[in-house]
């Protein structure tokens, strides 16, 4: 009797081990990442409030609250890493094809530069929206949109309301830190 409740419990212990391990997410190799000198991880301060000049109405307001924050990595290539380059780009790329992060389109950018884009959650209430950039010129960069139950509808009809000097402001300011860096390396 002993016998079989000993095997019982380690059966039960290595189920409960194994359903427990996931794969890696993209928030743990942000974590991962912060002390790494060769990675520039920023959370970018967008007051998205400000970014519009027409009339917002309440539904629209809403879709705005539901981005809580951005958060971008960049990793700048050097020509004596492309060794590292492609493990980094490799890593990204397998965190990215779990299946909690369903595909939305692929984009070129730039010069030379693909991209996708990717989200968390429903197609009508996203957790995180991802953009996975990359270049072999110049480097890869991740950005994750964060937020509560967004609404990529409703985000896309206020795309018609920015004011685009707005937005060139904010993105001057928040991504000096990003020039300073790919200019130092």
């Amino acid at each position: 009797m002993k016998k079989k409740a000993l095997y019982f419990l380690t059966l039960l212990t290595g189920i409960v081990f194994f359903s427990c391990e996931s794969s890696p997410s993209l928030q743990q190799y942000f974590v991962e990442k912060m002390d790494d000198s060769s990675f520039l991880i920023v959370n970018l301060p967008i007051n998205l409030d400000s970014l519009f000049t027409k009339e917002i109405t309440p539904k629209e307001r809403e879709a705005i609250a539901s981005v809580g924050k951005l958060n971008l990595l960049f990793y700048k290539k050097d020509a004596n890493d492309t060794a590292q380059y492609s493990s980094e780009v490799a890593r990204v790329q397998h965190i990215l094809s779990d299946k909690r992060y369903q595909h939305l389109m692929d984009f070129k950018a730039f010069d030379k530069a693909q991209g996708n884009f990717l989200f968390e959650g429903q197609t009508d209430r996203i957790e995180e929206g991802i953009v996975f950039v990359r270049s072999d010129a110049l480097g890869f960069g991740v950005l994750r949109i964060l937020g509560d139950q967004i609404n990529p509808a409703s985000l896309l009809s206020l795309s018609k309301k920015l004011d685009a000097d707005q937005v060139e402001n904010q993105l001057k300011n928040s991504v000096g830190v990003l020039n300073d860096f790919i200019e130092a390396k």
